[in-house]
């Protein structure tokens, strides 16, 4: 899925073929993908109007008034700080989160349908720092921490106290269903900023900023048991939830294990035969069978040492752009079918697939 400010183009990760699009250049959209992928949302925040598109089909599916200047966040307030609400659509419902709050509205009309005040629970500062929705719970990341009155702003103090949760919320009625304690960091910006996300088999993703340098944590909804992981991230993650690919942020190594711990493959560091900046600072995605490495600028992405890499555990191979251009990788997402690559070649902009 591509999305523009005037619409989205749906596309095959096998082919590339245009599945269906739509497009109004007289407006400015904000787009995301719900977090169970159903639905393609658009709002345009002028006219708070809200188009929902069935992500197979292309229908729309739903459209309908919905005002959402009042979300607020205290850390993001850009145009697209609104891109987040959009991914909260499960069913027939749509959850937001506000400033320290979280409310569900039905779809088909608009209306509010429950709201729950107060999630983080803080008897001073608090604030919900992001959200994830599923069809079994709707899980939200909270910080709580005391802000002095002749203070401005202390989230950025090292040392000073605060506390990170994560809330299980019912999808139906707002109704608290279990509450986490996690609490990672040095201040409580490390907490305010991280992100969460869902990941198959009952996972959570917590990921911080890579300016912060807190490496990752999974929730396992099930158990309740929260696994932290200095120094790593999370590239891949099986269909099923069964097995990850975590790369080591200090060595480079790429490790595909189980969710006990247990290493299936390594992929070591040393062999691999490219610049310190693709695979430092450049686009990873991890996979199966290894990691593709893209650099963010090439100045001549034709020439031999190409603008990616896709490092194996059973190969290699380098990709080179079909002529002498500079070459700007935006994103690159795994898809079913292929690597799905968001660029910008010579000022022209463009979508291809990797395989």
């Amino acid at each position: 899925m591509v999305l523009f400010e005037t619409g989205a183009v749906a596309l095959s990760g096998e082919t590339g073929e245009e599945l269906w699009s739509y497009h109004d250049r007289s407006r400015e959209f904000i787009g995301n993908v719900a977090s169970g992928g159903e639905y393609v949302v658009l709002y345009d925040q002028e006219e708070s109007q809200v188009v929902l598109f069935e992500s197979d089909t292309g229908r729309i599916a739903y459209e309908y008034t919905q005002e959402l200047t009042g979300i607020d966040y205290t850390h993001d307030s850009s145009f697209g700080h609104l891109r987040p609400a959009m991914a909260g659509i499960t069913d027939d419902t749509w959850i937001v989160r506000w400033e320290d709050s979280a409310s569900s509205y039905d779809l088909s009309t608009g209306e509010r349908l429950w709201s729950v005040s107060n999630v983080p629970n803080c008897s001073d500062v608090g604030q919900v720092d992001d959200l994830t929705v599923r069809k079994d719970v709707v899980v939200a990341a909270t910080t709580c921490f005391e802000h002095p009155e002749d203070e401005e702003t202390v989230a950025w103090t090292v040392g000073w106290d605060f506390t990170s949760e994560l809330v299980g919320l019912s999808p139906e009625t707002g109704e608290e269903l279990w509450r986490v304690e996690h609490t990672i960091g040095r201040m409580p910006i490390d907490s305010l900023e991280r992100t969460i996300s869902s990941r198959p088999g009952g996972l959570i993703y917590v990921n911080y900023p890579e300016s912060h340098d807190l490496g990752i944590s999974l929730l396992d909804i099930d158990t309740g048991e929260v696994r932290y992981s200095d120094a790593q991230s999370l590239l891949w993650t099986s269909r099923d939830g069964s097995r990850l690919g975590l790369w080591d942020t200090e060595t480079g190594e790429y490790r595909v294990q189980d969710r006990s711990g247990s290493v299936e493959r390594t992929l070591e560091r040393d062999g691999v035969s490219m610049s310190e900046d693709m695979v430092v600072d450049g686009h990873k995605v991890g996979l199966e069978d290894g990691v593709l490495y893209l650099n963010e600028w090439t100045e001549d992405a034709s020439a031999s040492e190409g603008f990616g890499r896709f490092d194996g555990f059973d190969g290699d191979s380098t990709f080179v752009w079909d002529k002498a251009e500079e070459l700007s990788v935006h994103e690159a997402l795994d898809v079913p079918g292929a690597v799905a690559v968001s660029y910008t070649a010579d000022g022209e902009p463009g979508v291809m697939g990797l395989r």
